[in-house]
């Protein structure tokens, strides 16, 4: 099999690409850094250029081993969309109208590559059949007729669609309300019915009495006052009858029914058999019943009547008197159940004189009757005598009824408790394996050297101590171990970044990676566990990269190449042939002196981590000054090697700020020196933006050169020289092509479309891909500041402007990505810095809190956190796996998803426009499922939150709106961890259904507690479930944590739950067809504009892709040119 597959690399078979799960690992990557190809004057097609390759790396087969690569799958025959649209953008600028003959046979033939390929799927989008989402759309609003919609202003047909869309999800978000609200109120009901009010027999009134068990009211009753015993007054609650609380059953009594033939008197009344009574006409103490046969012998109060029996209807019933088996079974009673009745066998002593005890009763309730505290039902129910006999019994003995439920009650019953079971089950096991997170693995995760439990509580003070200082100052204290910085900025002062007079160590010396030897440990889980992270090898630095060496710039004549160095250390140097015949050499001390250069940096840290190159990225739009000083000075000041971090400020547009003197651009440069070219003399360069029509074709301006902390003092603090590091910085502005000189946002294309830049010049450079004129700046401009070829670039850090890092976060995050490689993204902790500047700041502070210590505690026990904050977390670029490194944000399948241009459904447009942090998020779950997103809970930073309503109600809106989004895609997703109801699928189901019934569920909440206070019974269980889910996260913080003035920031949050759970849903809910990001970003002359909208056509003409090695030659060549010309 492996000779099968090593035949199969070697002759170019195709490769299937897939994005399910780690199929997209499988594959290894290419072993050459980036691929040339001839030069060629007319469009290559996609047959030739695979044939010119092989040609090209015939000499190169022979002496290196070529593996199985997916560098170039599209060539033989494109398997997904994905692969498609990248076919596209390699054809752009070349020419190529032949391309699209490789791709298909049929349609695909007539489209050209460069120009008509995206009108052409543009034309087919339009022609294609409605779907069932967008056919459901149009029945539900029906009633909304084009013309009415076009006269409220929704004059465009994909406005009116959104709004179509957005009115369905609506009501289906209020039928899901509806539902939950009848689970909640209406199924007991409805299954169950309405039961009848029931008294103990302990629980009747002074106000009521009983008759034959059922509980009759007093109040406002007069009995009429010609009848003997009644007093004046009419209330028989009164002297001398004093019936109020007693039992009346014998003055009504019912004879001469049921009873006839049974109980037989000595004497009848009417000479027919028929008596008055079987028992005195008194009433009966409920607590001491004492009656004597003999009693009332006249009979006086007897309502025998039917006019007398009629007027009990004047009295209000208030239920019957029940019964349980305690009750029944208790000694020294006679109670015995018939037919869900309560006979009272006691009350056979009080028979009159004249009426005998019969033979079958004495029988049935004689001494050693085994009916007492029993069910008689089926004995007296067994024959035609029996059960006569039990309903005379029921005439004249019954005191109440049975407790007993119906089926449906029963049924009722077990749903709603399994219901609730399940729902207190995962909010506990949420609760616990957050507090288990918590307490064992965070500290695990955020390690960064061997550090006692005195040492973890100081920098819980200091960085609680950090967080509560609202000021601008950015003096830093920096770690223990980390040595003064003016060594290392000497050395790169004198040496040049790529250069290094550090010595090697003499043969046999131990290298530490630490000054102070280290204790081994015992790890608290196994080495194997999916949530240990692995054992760091004892290596000297990370030297290895996607193509096994580090890569330098070199230039020589005619030809300049990324060439890479490294490899066998018995080598004195490695070259890389050209087409042109020429070689290039590399000494090998190069390579010593960066394998020394990593093991300085490891020791001046004392990290027990191996360290990564890393980018700290900061995307800004309309960013003052201070926000971005304070950014940029926090991230230059991270305890974190210089020769291993580069900033990366990418500017969305030239755009001035609401308030700011200069445009964000002219700010961010201003906070540059030592340019490597003077910034007047850097010139535009093309790209393909995230855009439609012309707009995707935008340029952008590549500046290199190193951070410049603050000097003067009105705008803060001063950093002394030796407490300032050199920091490389790249600066990415987007200026627009020539025809935006005039709009009011020149290049002004989204954040999506910044961190795009990135992840396409990563997957040009690990796919051997050709790149855009930007693309290669960007990738020359890291090679000239820091020596390192690009791929040396693993990981990177994104930061949104305005927010503060504290100094070791970036360090810790790196530790994790270095300590396990499955790690494909983590975030830290986010706080406010400005919690009680108003109410609206204060009731945010627990949201933030909870959110990050439960909700995402608990999903990174099972490495799935859900949602990476774009304001602080951290992506990996590729990742080693087997000796080798594989693509993760650079993946095509991520980069291609991520960076769809056609956003023309309301879902994408929520997705893409309103949430992009979390839809790049939801798209590595879905692709790398396997992988883990993971919390650092000890990676800290602080930004400032909303501090008015109106900003909070427009971020919010995009959070909650694109939240709904993310689940839906989440909740489709097969391969998470878990099964069933315990997965982390079934946890995100419950999470999305939560999200869209948040107004329904605090309205429920509040009618609860309201009604617990006035009837009975209280409703139990969802009292209960609201106690668990708000009480929980309390006990959640007394464990966690010593900040208990965070049970202070939950009692202002409880007090604003309609805020957060129904005011800003509702809002939310109705605001789906909202992409603007209405009053969080404001700039001078702001006016809303759409991405996504298409203005004019795409000329993919003006867009030139190439090799690495044809724009360095195409650059020595313009360049000698005009040297030439002087």
């Amino acid at each position: 099999m492996a000779k099968k597959a090593t035949e199969q690399a070697m002759t170019g078979s195709s490769v299937n690409t897939t994005n399910q799960g780690e199929q997209n690992e499988n594959i290894p990557p290419p072993n050459r850094p980036l691929p040339s190809i001839p030069n060629a004057t007319r469009g290559v097609t996609i047959a030739e250029d695979v044939d010119s390759e092989k040609v090209s790396y015939a000499d190169e087969q022979s002496n290196v081993r070529r593996s199985w690569s997916m560098s170039r799958p599209e060539r033989h025959k494109p398997k997904t969309s994905a692969e498609k649209r990248r076919l596209e953008m390699a054809a752009i600028g070349r020419g190529d109208t032949a391309a699209n003959a490789e791709l298909s046979k049929t349609a695909e033939r007539r489209r050209r590559r460069s120009v008509a390929s995206h009108h052409t799927s543009e034309m087919q989008s339009d022609k294609k059949s409605p779907g069932c989402w967008t056919i459901t759309t149009w029945v539900v609003t029906f009633w909304a007729l084009p013309v009415m919609l076009r006269s409220f202003g929704l004059r465009d047909r994909q406005m009116q669609q959104a709004w179509r869309e957005k009115v369905t999800l609506v009501m289906v978000i209020t039928s899901l309300c509806v539902i939950v609200g009848f689970l909640t109120f209406g199924f007991n009901v409805t299954v169950c019915g309405r039961e009848p009010a029931r008294i103990r027999p302990t629980g009747v009134s002074n106000n009521q009495i009983v008759i034959s068990g059922r509980v009759f009211d007093l109040d406002g009753f007069g009995h009429t006052t010609d009848v003997t015993g009644i007093p004046p007054s009419g209330d028989i609650r009164d002297p001398p009858l004093s019936a109020g609380g007693k039992d009346l059953s014998f003055m009504f009594q019912v004879v001469n029914n049921n009873c006839k033939g049974i109980f037989i008197p000595l004497k009848d009344d009417d000479g027919k058999g028929n008596v008055v009574n079987y028992f005195p006409c008194v009433p009966i103490d409920l607590y001491a019943p004492s009656v004597n046969g003999t009693e009332n012998a006249k009979n006086s109060g007897c309502h025998v009547s039917v006019k007398a029996r009629t007027a009990l209807k004047s009295l209000k019933l208030v239920g019957d008197v029940y019964y349980n088996w305690t009750d029944i079974q208790k000694p020294k009673t006679s109670l015995v159940a018939f037919n869900g009745n309560v006979l009272d066998l006691s009350r056979l002593r009080y028979l009159v004189p004249n009426v005998p005890l019969p033979t079958q009763i004495a029988q049935f309730a004689g001494p050693g009757n085994p009916f007492i505290g029993h069910d008689a039902t089926y004995w007296l129910s067994s024959t035609a005598d029996r059960l006569q006999l039990g309903k005379c019994m029921t005439d004249v003995l019954k005191v109440g009824v049975l407790d007993n439920r119906s089926t449906g009650c029963i049924i009722s019953d077990v749903v709603l408790w399994l219901s609730l079971a399940v729902i207190l089950s995962v909010v506990f096991i949420r609760f616990f394996l957050a507090l288990i997170f918590g307490w064992i693995l965070s500290w695990k995760l955020g390690s960064i050297r061997e550090e006692t439990s005195e040492e973890r509580r100081k920098r819980q003070d200091a960085v609680l101590q950090w967080e509560m200082e609202n000021v601008d100052e950015m003096h830093y204290p920096r770690s223990r171990s980390v040595v003064s910085f003016a060594h290392m900025e000497q050395l790169q002062t004198n040496n040049g970044p790529s250069e290094s007079n550090l010595s090697l160590p003499r043969v046999g010396t131990a290298t530490s990676m630490s000054t102070t030897p280290r204790s081994v440990k015992r790890r608290f889980l196994p080495t194997t566990s999916r949530f240990t992270q692995p054992v760091p090898a004892a290596v000297t630095g990370r030297n290895d990269s996607p193509y096994g060496s580090r890569y330098m710039l070199q230039q020589d004549g005619s030809s300049s190449s990324l060439s890479r160095v490294g490899g066998n250390p018995a080598q004195s140097s490695l070259s890389l042939p050209f087409n042109n015949g020429s070689q290039l050499s590399i000494p090998q001390r190069d390579l010593l002196d960066s394998q020394m250069a990593d093991l300085q940096a490891q020791n001046n840290y004392n990290f027990n981590f191996d360290l990564i190159h890393t980018f700290m990225v900061v995307t800004c739009y309309s960013e003052g000054e201070d926000g971005l000083r304070t950014t940029l000075d926090s991230l230059a000041n991270t305890d974190y090697p210089t020769s291993h971090k580069m900033l990366l400020v990418i500017c969305d547009g030239i755009i001035t700020g609401s308030g700011n003197s200069m445009s964000t651009p002219d700010i961010v440069l201003s906070m540059m020196k030592d340019f490597l070219v003077p910034p007047d003399k850097v010139d535009a360069s093309s790209y393909v933006a995230i855009a439609d029509g012309t707009k995707r074709h935008n340029m952008a301006k590549v500046y290199a050169g190193y951070y410049r902390y603050n000097e003067d003092t009105e705008k803060g603090l001063v950093l002394k020289p030796e407490e300032q590091q050199r920091v490389p910085m790249i600066t990415i502005v987007k200026c627009g092509s020539p025809e935006e000189a005039t709009d009011k946002k020149p290049g002004n294309r989204g954040k999506r479309d910044s961190q795009v830049i990135l992840m396409n010049a990563m997957q040009k450079v690990y796919y051997g891909e050709r790149m855009c004129q930007l693309e290669y700046q960007f990738c020359k401009s890291i090679v000239k500041l820091s020596g390192q070829h690009p791929s040396r670039f693993e990981i990177c850090l994104m930061v949104d402007a305005d927010t503060k890092v504290y100094p070791d976060s970036l360090a810790r995050m790196v530790a994790c990505m270095s300590r396990d490689p499955a790690i494909m993204g983590l975030c830290g902790e986010t706080k406010i810095a400005n919690k009680s500047d108003t109410w609206v700041t204060a009731i945010q502070v627990f949201e933030y809190y909870i959110s990050h210590h439960m909700s995402k505690a608990f999903e990174a026990i099972f490495g799935g956190v859900t949602c990476l904050p774009g304001c602080f977390c951290m992506y990996r670029i590729i990742a080693p796996k087997n000796g080798r490194y594989v693509p993760i944000i650079c993946s095509s399948d991520i980069t291609e998803m991520y960076s769809e241009n056609v956003v023309d459904t309301l879902h994408k447009k929520n997705l893409l426009l309103l949430g992009e942090d979390r839809y790049l998020t939801t798209l590595m779950l879905r692709t790398f499922p396997k992988r883990k997103m993971m919390f650092v809970p000890q990676a800290v930073c602080k930004t400032v939150v909303p501090d008015t309503f109106p900003v909070l109600l427009s971020q919010r809106r995009r959070w909650i709106n694109s939240t709904v989004h993310n689940l839906l895609e989440l909740v489709l997703i097969r391969d998470l961890c878990g099964t069933f109801c315990f997965s982390m699928q079934f946890v995100v189901f419950m999470e999305l259904v939560g999200t869209v019934v948040l107004p329904a569920a605090i309205t429920f909440t509040v009618y609860l507690i309201v009604i617990s206070f006035f009837v009975t019974p209280v409703p139990i269980i969802p009292l209960l479930l609201l106690a668990a889910i708000l009480g929980l996260p309390a006990v959640l913080i007394a464990l966690t944590t010593r900040k208990l003035v965070y049970v202070g920031w939950m009692l202002v949050y409880l007090c604003s739950l309609p805020i957060w759970n129904f005011v800003l849903p509702v809002y939310a809910y109705w605001h789906f067809d909202d992409f603007s990001w209405g009053e969080t970003r404001r700039i001078d002359g702001d006016s809303k504009e759409d991405h996504s909208e298409k203005k004019g056509k795409f000329d993919s003409s003006q867009i030139q892709m190439n090799h690495f090695e044809e724009w360095a030659r195409l650059e020595q060549k313009v360049g000698l040119e005009n040297r030439t010309r002087r």
